[in-house]
C-alpha cells in the first residue's frame, strides 16, 4: 500500500543555477511534521510500505528541464512535480489563495480581494493536480491531499477514482458568518469540492463545527456524530491537532550553539518566534511589550525581547507595511528605553537553523506567541518539546488551535495591549517549581500525541471511513452485471409487478413539493410499461389522492395515496380507502404542529384525509435541524397511544393512521395474482417495510447510499429512471 501526499509545494524548492538544479528543504510546519512521519514509516509496523509527494517544485520550470526536475526528485526525494506556469501561480497563491482564502479564513476581511479571475484559476490549477495525479495513481494507493490551495480537489478526483481520499486543513476553518463572504459560487464550490472526501480533518473541534455549519447551510446536508451521507460515499469531519515530533525537540544536541539560560545578573530572554503575517500579531506584540516597559521600570536592564521574524510574501504590498511598522516600533522601543549596555528588542529579520532555533527555545525563560488567528502554531509545541530542563513559560494566544492542548501557559486575548503587557510581567514572576509543574504535563501530552500519532490516526480513520462505503456500494450496488440479470428476469417473466415510490425515485426531491409535476418523458415511460398486458405498475405515495389524479389520473395503472390510506386500481375511476380508518387522532397532532409552525418561520401544515404533513423546506435549514428533533420527539410521545404513527420525508414529517404501512398495502397487490417477476424501488424511509415484506425472489432496490433493508442500491435518482427506461426497450 503506497501513500500519496498532495500539497501547494514539494517538501523540496528547486532552484535553477548555472550548472544545474539544486534542492533545499521547503520551510514550514506541514513538510517538517508529515517527514518525521514519513521517516517513521519503515520503522514500525505498517500497512502503507512506501510513498510519494506530489506538488509544485517552487519555480517555473521551462519544459526542456521537466524531465531531469521530474527524475532528480522521484530518485532523491519520493517527490513528483506539478510544474506550473509562473502566470497560474501567481493568479493562484498570490491572487486566489493569499487574497482571498487566506484573510478571510483568518478573520481579516478587510485584507480580503475578490476576483473572479482569480477563482477560475484557482479551478484551473486544481484540475492540473488532478490530471497530474491521474498519471500517477495506482490501485491501492491512498490520496491525502493537504491545505486551502488544492480544496477543490477531492471531488475532481472522485469522479475518478474509487481510492481512499483525505483531506486536511491546516488553516482554521471560518465561522459561517466569515464563510459566507466568499462569492457564491466559490463558497458553493468549496464545499462540494471537500465533500469528495472520505474524511476531512481540522485542528480543533471549533473548526470542525464551523464546516459542519456551512455545510448545512449552503450545501444543505445534515450531519450525523460528523457522518455526511454523499450519493456514491460517506464524509467523515473530524479534528486531529497536529504534534511534532517531540523526542526530536527534547533531545537534540544543539552544539556548538549555546542553550543555557542566562546567568545571574543577566536579562533574562521573552522570545518570539513568526513569519511575517499580519494574523501574527507581531504588531500588537511589539505594542504590548513596549507597555510592559512603561508599567514596569523595575525590569529594565534586566528583560530582553528576542524576536525572530521570518520574512514571508515579500512581494506583497500588505506584509511590506508591516515590515515597514515593525521597524518603526523596534526603533522606537530601543531608543526609548535603551541603553549603551541594554537593548530592549534583539530583532532578528531572518530564518535560523533547526538547531539554533531549538537553542534559542531553550535558553529563553519567556515564549510570547500572540498571533491574532493561527490554525495550529507548532512554534508553541516545539518551544515546550525543547525544554529538557522544563523551566521557561509559554505565553499564548487563545486564538490558536495549539491554545485547547497547552492550556497549563499562560493563555490570553492578543488583541489586548494591557493582557500581553501584564502576562509578561505574570511570567518572570511565576516560580519555578510552577514552571516545572506546568510543563511536564504539556510535555507528556505532547509526547503520548506526536505527529506520528496524528497521521496515523488520520490515515487509520481514512481508511475506516473508505472501506465503510466501499463496502456498503460493493455489497449491494446494482453493478451493469446484476442489471442485465434483472432485465433478463423482466424479458422472461410470464407476470410482472412494479412497485415504485413517486418522490425521490420517478421524480427527484425538489425545494418545493408542488413542483414535483412528472416531466411528459416520465409519463410516457410509465405508460408504455403499463400497455404491457404482462406488467402491473403501482405507484405507492404520501402524496394526496387530487395531485396524483391531476398528475398521473390518465394512466391506467395502480395508485396509492397518503401512504396506502387511498387506493385506486388500475382501470377505475374512484378512490376507496384501503380499510377503515379514523381521523379523531388529528385533534391532537394539528395543534401540537400549528405550535412548531408558529416558532419555525417559513414552516407551514398541509392537511389531508387521513394524514398531516408539516413541511419546512422553506426555512432556515439550521434552525429546522435543530427543532425538528423536538418535534420528532413530541409526536413519538404522543402518537404510541392513539392510532398514529410518524414518517419522516425529503424537509417534511407527516403524520397518518398507524396499522397502514408500505409493506402491509406491497402485500395486497401481491396476493391478487403469482407474480414471477417483483420489482420494488424507493427512496424513502418509510419504503424500508416495503423492502422488508419483499418474498424472496424480489428485486429491491434502495436509491440513495444508506443503510436498508433493499436487497440492492443505486446512487441517485436518475438511475432508477434509467433502470425502467432499460425494461421499457425490452
Amino acid at each position: 500500500m503506497r501513500l500519496l501526499i498532495v500539497s501547494n509545494r514539494l517538501p523540496v524548492v528547486v532552484n535553477k543555477q548555472n550548472d544545474g538544479f539544486g534542492m533545499e528543504k521547503s520551510a514550514g510546519g506541514l513538510v517538517s511534521g508529515l517527514i518525521d512521519y514519513l521517516v517513521s514509516l519503515g520503522r514500525k509496523a505498517s500497512d502503507i510500505q512506501d510513498y510519494i509527494w506530489m506538488g509544485w517544485p517552487g519555480t517555473d520550470i521551462e519544459k526542456g528541464d521537466e524531465a531531469l526536475v521530474r527524475d532528480t526528485l522521484q530518485r532523491e526525494f519520493k517527490a513528483s512535480p506539478v510544474f506550473l506556469s509562473k502566470k497560474l501561480m501567481e493568479k493562484v497563491y498570490l491572487g486566489f489563495c493569499n487574497r482571498t482564502i487566506w484573510p478571510l479564513f483568518h478573520y481579516f476581511p478587510n485584507y480580503a480581494h475578490f476576483n473572479l479571475d482569480y477563482w477560475n484559476e484557482y479551478k484551473r490549477m486544481n484540475e492540473v493536480f488532478r490530471d497530474e495525479l491521474l498519471k500517477e495513481i495506482q490501485k491501492d494507493d491512498i490520496i491525502w491531499v493537504h491545505d486551502y490551495h488544492l480544496m477543490l480537489l477531492p471531488s475532481m478526483l472522485r469522479e475518478q477514482v474509487s481510492n481512499p481520499i483525505g483531506f486536511f486543513l491546516h488553516i482554521p476553518f471560518p465561522s459561517y458568518e466569515m464563510y459566507r463572504m466568499l462569492h457564491k459560487d466559490s463558497r458553493t464550490g468549496i464545499l462540494e469540492g471537500l465533500m469528495g472526501a472520505d474524511l476531512i480533518g481540522f485542528h480543533t473541534h471549533d473548526y470542525t463545527q464551523h464546516f459542519l455549519r456551512c455545510v448545512l447551510r449552503i450545501l444543505g446536508k445534515e450531519n450525523h456524530m460528523g457522518k455526511i451521507a454523499m450519493p456514491d460515499h460517506t464524509v467523515e469531519v473530524s479534528t486531529f491537532p497536529m504534534g511534532i515530533d517531540f523526542e526530536k525537540f527534547h533531545t537534540m544536541d544543539v552544539s556548538p550553539f549555546p542553550s543555557s539560560k542566562p546567568g545571574k545578573g543577566k536579562p533574562k530572554m521573552v522570545l518570539s518566534v513568526d513569519r511575517l503575517d499580519y494574523s501574527k500579531g507581531i504588531v500588537n506584540r511589539l505594542k504590548g511589550f513596549e507597555l510592559f516597559l512603561r508599567n514596569h521600570p523595575e525590569w529594565h536592564n534586566k528583560v530582553c525581547l528576542n524576536m525572530i521574524v521570518v520574512p514571508s510574501r515579500t512581494d506583497v504590498g500588505a506584509y511590506r507595511k508591516i515590515k515597514s511598522r515593525l521597524d518603526e516600533l523596534v526603533g522606537y522601543i530601543n531608543g526609548t528605553y535603551g541603553s549603551m549596555t541594554w537593548t530592549p528588542v534583539i530583532y532578528q529579520y531572518t530564518s535560523l537553523p533547526h538547531k539554533e532555533l531549538i537553542a534559542q527555545y531553550r535558553m529563553s525563560d519567556v515564549a510570547l506567541l500572540t498571533p491574532l488567528r493561527d490554525g495550529m502554531n507548532l512554534v508553541a509545541k516545539e518551544y515546550i518539546a525543547s525544554l529538557a530542563d522544563q523551566k521557561g513559560v509559554l505565553i499564548l494566544s487563545e486564538f490558536t488551535g495549539a491554545a485547547k492542548e497547552l492550556s497549563e501557559s499562560v493563555v490570553i486575548n492578543p488583541n489586548s495591549i494591557d493582557e500581553i503587557a501584564e502576562s509578561i510581567a505574570e511570567a518572570l514572576n511565576i516560580p519555578v517549581k510552577d514552571q516545572i509543574r506546568g510543563n511536564r504535563i504539556m510535555q507528556k501530552r505532547l509526547k503520548r500525541y506526536n505527529v506520528t500519532k496524528w497521521a496515523t490516526d488520520f490515515v487509520d480513520n481514512m481508511l475506516k471511513t473508505s472501506n465503510i462505503s466501499r463496502d456498503s456500494v460493493s455489497n449491494k450496488l446494482l453493478n451493469a452485471s446484476l442489471t442485465g440479470q434483472l432485465v433478463k428476469n423482466y424479458v422472461e417473466a410470464k407476470k410482472r409487478i412494479i412497485l415504485v415510490n413517486y418522490d425521490g425515485t420517478l421524480v427527484p426531491f425538489t425545494k418545493y413539493p408542488a413542483s414535483a409535476e412528472p416531466p411528459r418523458a416520465l409519463l410516457g415511460l410509465m405508460e408504455n410499461l403499463d400497455a404491457d398486458v404482462k406488467t402491473d405498475i403501482v405507484i405507492i405515495s404520501g402524496r394526496g389522492k387530487d395531485e396524483l389524479d391531476e398528475w398521473l389520473g390518465p394512466l391506467p395503472l395502480s395508485l396509492t395515496a397518503e401512504h396506502g390510506s387511498w387506493i385506486r386500481e388500475a382501470g377505475e375511476k374512484e378512490w376507496r380507502l384501503f380499510k377503515p380508518l379514523s381521523s379523531e387522532w388529528k385533534e391532537e397532532v394539528i395543534p401540537i404542529l400549528e405550535m412548531y409552525t408558529d416558532r419555525l418561520p417559513g414552516s407551514y401544515l398541509q392537511e389531508r384525509d387521513y394524514s398531516v404533513a408539516w413541511h419546512y423546506h422553506r426555512s432556515d435549514i439550521e434552525q429546522a435541524s435543530h427543532l425538528v428533533k423536538e418535534v420528532n420527539d413530541h409526536l413519538l410521545s404522543i402518537t404510541t397511544n392513539i392510532s398514529a404513527h410518524v414518517i419522516h420525508g425529503s424537509k417534511v414529517i407527516e403524520v397518518s393512521n398507524s396499522g397502514i404501512n408500505k409493506g402491509e398495502l406491497a402485500m395486497h397487490w401481491l396476493n391478487r395474482r403469482p407474480y414471477d417477476f417483483i420489482l420494488a424501488i424507493g427512496a424513502g424511509w418509510s419504503d424500508e417495510l416495503l423492502f422488508q415484506t419483499m418474498p424472496e425472489h424480489a428485486w429491491s432496490v434502495k436509491v440513495g447510499l444508506s443503510q436498508t433493508a433493499a436487497k440492492f442500491v443505486i446512487r441517485e435518482q436518475s438511475e432508477a429512471i434509467a433502470l425502467l427506461e432499460k425494461l421499457k426497450t425490452n
